[in-house]
């Protein structure tokens, strides 16, 4: 059985471009942060969703209501 890539993106925008705030608390005091570096969409917040690699465009296109 093939092992299939994930990826991190965006709950809000399905951009891929979602990275963890370091802080020196992050994960031990204070839950981690995520935010999204999309310029258009600037998410902040503990949640990110984790796609399969090739099914990132879709997932994307369902978040921003395209077919």
């Amino acid at each position: 059985m093939e092992k299939t890539q994930k990826i991190r993106v965006c709950p809000r925008c399905g951009s891929s471009q979602i990275r963890e705030a370091k802080t020196s608390v992050s994960g031990w005091l204070v839950p981690k942060t995520y935010y999204c570096s999309d310029e258009e969409c600037g998410y902040s917040g503990p949640v990110f969703v984790e796609v399969e690699a090739d099914e990132a465009d879709k997932f994307k296109r369902a978040i921003n209501g395209d077919k």
